[in-house]
């Protein structure tokens, strides 16, 4: 190499270094972008795979009962009950597929759970004289619960009209106080009798029952009704008795009382009155006609008898409904 090419070397060698120079330091002041490993595969470990869809649980398909039967007449105390197979966890979804119509109106009332599988309906009153009350169900294929091992969904019965009918609305008002026995028909007085309800010990409950069964003649005993006090014992053959409470209170004739009846409480319970008048009131009441107690320092209450469910207050009742009456 001659003397001028070494020169021109050298000469070009600082240029160089610094180029050297400013990309190393453009690099360093560069952000670093992470670059994960490659995972090191496992000798003899098999490969990853997608995982396998559960299938859904098997269903069991619930039916649903409700009473009064379809087709029934009854007194405008009774409430409708729908009583289900299977427990019901989703009740805001079965309330949801359960309406009742009055005369074609949706109703204003609610469904109140006694239990996981027993559901009651009715309005803050009774039902009105004179109507057709439906209950309309849309429960096929409806989810309603499930276990750990099955599903309950509506059977295809679930979906169906269930129609139930009032004819007049006959309503009793029994005044412990007066020992009166008033009966209105329609909102009209057609009757007011002379009555005696339970002596103190035995007090009349005071509240709404409804007429549950009737007999012509009932034979009741003091030992039956668990009265064991020798001052208290009897053993008769009641005509016309007509049962408003399971836990034994009764309206029937009572010949042997003649003398209290309007006058004073002195039975074991039961309301008392004339045979003749005794005689009507089971010739003229169906299931489900009310018999409205006050003027006793007893209360019905909530679960005696047919009807029990109306004493209970309106806020309470809501209380134990899903949607509270709402679709």
């Amino acid at each position: 190499m001659t003397r001028a090419g070494t020169l021109r070397r050298a000469a070009r060698l600082p240029l160089v270094l610094a180029a050297s120079v400013a990309l190393v330091a453009s690099l360093a002041a560069a952000p670093a972008t992470a670059v994960p490993p490659s995972p090191t595969p496992t000798p003899g470990a098999p490969s990853p795979r997608p995982p396998v869809p559960v299938p859904p649980l098997p269903a069991s398909r619930f039916g649903v009962t409700i009473t009064p039967r379809d087709g029934a007449v009854v007194g405008v105390a009774y409430p409708i009950t729908a009583k289900f197979s299977a427990p019901v966890t989703n009740r805001a979804l079965a309330e949801h597929n359960m309406h009742v119509y009055v005369n074609g109106t949706r109703s204003s009332g609610a469904w109140y759970w006694k239990t996981s599988t027993v559901a009651l309906f009715r309005t803050m009153s009774f039902w009105p004289g004179h109507a057709t009350l439906q209950v309309r169900l849309t429960l096929a294929g409806v989810e309603l619960g499930h276990t750990a091992k099955v599903r309950y969904v509506g059977s295809s019965a679930t979906t169906r009209n269930h129609t139930i009918r009032t004819p007049r609305a006959l309503v009793a008002k029994v005044n412990g106080v007066t020992d009166r026995f008033v009966v209105r028909i329609d909102g009209v007085t057609v009757k007011n009798f002379a009555t005696s309800l339970g002596k103190p010990g035995f007090e009349t409950r005071s509240g709404i029952k409804a007429v549950m069964e009737k007999y012509a003649l009932r034979h009741m005993t003091s030992i039956a009704a668990g009265i064991t006090n020798p001052h208290d014992q009897y053993d008769l053959q009641v005509p016309w008795a007509v049962r408003i409470t399971p836990t034994g209170e009764f309206v029937h004739g009572a010949p042997w009382a003649l003398a209290r009846l309007g006058r004073y409480n002195g039975s074991h319970g039961c309301t008392n009155l004339d045979v003749a008048d005794s005689h009507w009131f089971y010739s003229q009441v169906i299931p489900g006609d009310p018999v409205v107690t006050t003027g006793t320092p007893r209360s019905m209450e909530y679960w005696n008898g047919l009807g029990a469910p109306y004493n209970i207050p309106w806020a309470v009742w809501l209380s134990h409904s899903a949607l509270k009456g709402r679709a």
